[in-house]
């Protein structure tokens, strides 16, 4: 449900941003093929918000203390979600090549905390939680765009990212003993997105983006013994992460024209030859 309302918002949003972008304004727009042509070359510097829909999974396997390297439990919970919303900052760099493509690098950091909540049992030790907590995410990467128009791009993206995740267990017997332990888990992997950017004047443009990340695997860290002292628990989770992001950018354009919209009926005629 989640995950439908985030692709929701993005398709709303989107199509809010690409409302310049019709065909008639594409068929119009002089690309950069003419006078006050786009440039889309420079560094650019970016701010926004966001919001996450992360699909965590939780693999885990029991002991005895008596005999801790004989499993005598497996088990995985799939699509404990995390959601939240975010602040993020980017910079990056375009060049724009023939007249309808443009290549660029980008880093960006999210900061927000996406929290989700578990309950869980532990053998017959009784219930205990999981408390998990999404913090910073920083990503690194280059996208490939298209010029739809004068002032419009299409483009999607691929790179690599790094998320934080304070992750902390607590057990309780009911009868009023419990203990809790907690880690910072880093997780890292591969992203993969899309989105349009809109040219709006002087320099700034709106982006609306969407980004899927898979982070893999990673453990929790060392067994857990439960309050009874008869069994461990052996935890790992891994993670996955649908995020969409709107973001205004403001471009510091490297030679000629910044972005402006130019119709060909706007022009001077050839003179004669």
């Amino acid at each position: 449900m989640v995950i439908r309302s985030t692709i929701a918002g993005v398709a709303g949003i989107v199509m809010m941003v690409a409302a310049g972008t019709t065909p008639a304004t594409a068929q119009g727009a002089c690309l950069a093929g003419c006078d006050g042509a786009t440039n889309w070359n420079g560094f650019w510097l970016g701010a926004g918000i966001g919001v996450n829909a992360d699909m965590i999974g939780h693999e885990y396997s029991t002991a005895t203390v008596a005999a801790p390297t004989v499993v005598t439990g497996t088990g995985f919970d799939e699509s404990r979600g995390a959601d939240g919303f975010f602040g993020t900052v980017g910079l990056g760099y375009d060049w724009q090549v023939r007249d309808r493509f443009v290549l660029g690098a980008f880093t960006d950091f999210d900061f927000g905390i996406s929290e989700h909540k578990e309950a869980d049992y532990f053998g017959t030790a009784g219930p205990y939680g999981w408390d998990m907590e999404r913090n910073s995410t920083w990503t690194i990467g280059a996208r490939v765009g298209l010029l739809t128009s004068n002032t419009s791009m299409l483009y999607g993206l691929v790179g690599y990212s790094r998320t934080s995740y304070d992750i902390a267990v607590t057990e309780d017997d009911g009868a009023g003993n419990a203990f809790t332990i907690g880690r910072d888990i880093d997780f890292s992997g591969f992203v993969v997105g899309a989105g349009l950017e809109q040219n709006l004047g002087n320099g700034f443009s709106l982006k609306g983006e969407y980004r899927y990340t898979n982070y893999g695997e990673e453990s929790f860290g060392g067994a857990i013994t439960n309050l009874a002292g008869t069994d461990l628990e052996t935890d790992s989770f891994d993670l996955d992460s649908h995020s969409f992001r709107l973001t205004l950018a403001y471009k510091f354009a490297r030679g000629g024209n910044v972005v402006e919209e130019v119709s060909y009926k706007d022009m001077a005629p050839a003179p004669y030859k």
